[in-house]
């Protein structure tokens, strides 16, 4: 890559030298999967196929966009649905009530198992999001069937349908199968869906240039250190838009999602509060809904009982298996879960003491706290927590960098070590000072 002054000189020339491919290479990306969804849903509403039919075109129509993607390695993400689908078979059988339970430790088992055998990391990382979005769906359904959400288990053909729909199976985001069912008796073709389509293919396409072209090239090399980590980071962030925005195209051309009149709608991300957070756990959510409302509901409110410190472990936990053996995203995962949740106690104790609105997040327009938020004291107490968050986030995605040698191949130990060490710890220290700050008082 050239310097930043080179750059900086270049000018719009650079932009256009960069941007020009970027945006082909997103638009071919998208390409095959739109025309697949739309070729599905086009015989799904005017053939009017039986559900067998349909449950085996989506598993062939997703078949042939993972193996188009990722070629023969998609063979991994097909042992996972029939081995798990084979394995709730057995369980309905002689271990009805332990289906949840015992599905999910064996899919985890099944992803580390794989990372380790798949000698060629290379492969590794482009199946990684796959087979977390597969396993997901896996463990929801046994879950579901466990807790009376699903009567009975989904036929061979529902069940491999619904890992392999086309709308998710690349990029996701995780969705219930009774959602899958549902899409399959939706209507589609009118103007708001061709807009709500095209609207987010350009978003995420503008995300994608602003990750690959501009801010390399808006910020320099020259800079201090924080801002460049800040610049990684924000690089970072803008790819994940690409990607969870582009997911949302995905899942309104297959009929997902909020339908009204006027409008179709897909909530995946929200970059808003997450580059203007008002806390961190604020970015968790925003991050990816989704995922979280699936760790919610099949994590944290089954390790609640246990206690609230123990179910945010396990949730990020379960999580970092979830994205498999990579040192770096378990510990990002496991430090933004430690600095999330002694941010919500820190803040919960200063709003208790001094009765003031400063939660992690904001109060109804009814809550009875003494000092509002417009209070001027308040505001700056938000603001302050607002930029802490923005500094982790620089902190935590500084070693997320755009590298592609390195993202083919994962990043190692001492990359992660020595990113963080650049910046002395300084987030990893200033959260066990407010925790202790927060045991004093």
């Amino acid at each position: 890559m050239e310097s930043g002054e080179e750059l900086s000189g270049s000018g719009g020339g650079y932009l256009q030298l960069c941007g020009t491919p970027t945006l082909i290479a997103g638009l071919v990306f998208a390409r095959d999967v739109l025309l697949a969804n739309v070729f599905f849903r086009a015989v799904v509403q005017y053939g009017a196929p039986t559900p067998f039919v349909k449950h085996n075109l989506s598993l062939l129509l997703g078949s042939f966009l993972l193996y188009s993607n990722v070629g023969f390695a998609f063979l991994w993400t097909a042992g996972l649905t029939v081995g798990s689908y084979t394995l709730l078979m057995i369980l309905t059988l002689v271990a009805k009530k332990r289906r949840g339970l015992i599905t999910s430790i064996m899919v985890i088992v099944f992803l580390l198992q794989s990372e380790y055998l798949v000698v060629n990391s290379k492969m590794w990382q482009q199946i990684r999001g796959i087979q977390m979005i597969a396993a997901m769906k896996i463990i929801s359904v046994a879950v579901d069937l466990d807790n009376g959400y699903m009567q009975d288990a989904p036929s061979p053909a529902a069940f491999a349908g619904y890992i392999m729909c086309p709308a998710n199976c690349i990029l996701g985001p995780w969705v219930s199968f009774r959602k899958y069912e549902q899409s399959l008796g939706k209507k589609y073709l009118n103007r708001s869906w061709i807009f709500a389509v095209v609207l987010n293919v350009v978003i995420a396409l503008i995300a994608l240039f602003l990750s690959n072209c501009f801010i390399p090239w808006y910020i320099s090399d020259e800079n201090s250190k924080w801002i460049i980590a800040y610049r990684d980071a924000q690089s970072f962030r803008a790819s994940h838009y690409f990607i969870s925005i582009m997911s949302q195209a995905f899942m309104i051309s297959g009929c997902f999602g909020d339908q009204t009149d006027s409008s179709w709608s897909v909530a995946v991300t929200d970059p808003y509060h997450i580059e203007i957070p008002r806390s961190l756990v604020q970015v968790v959510i925003y991050w990816n809904i989704p995922m979280h409302q699936w760790l919610k509901m099949y994590v944290f409110k089954v390790c609640k009982p246990y206690g609230k410190f123990f179910a945010i472990f396990a949730t990020y936990s379960i999580s970092s298996l979830l994205h498999g053996l990579n040192f770096q995203l378990s510990v990002a995962l496991l430090s933004i879960g430690m600095f999330s949740y002694v941010e919500y106690k820190m803040r919960t104790k200063l709003s208790s003491i001094f009765s003031a609105c400063c939660l992690v997040s904001a109060c109804s327009k009814n809550c009875t706290h003494t000092y509002r938020k417009s209070n001027a004291i308040v505001m700056f107490v938000n603001v302050m927590f607002s930029c802490l968050a923005v500094f982790h986030l620089a902190y935590l995605g500084v070693m997320f960098e755009a590298s592609f040698a390195i993202q083919e191949t994962g990043y190692s130990y001492a990359h992660t070590l020595k990113k963080w060490s650049d910046l002395n710890f300084a987030s990893h220290t200033i959260a066990t000072i407010t925790h202790l700050v927060y045991c004093i008082i």
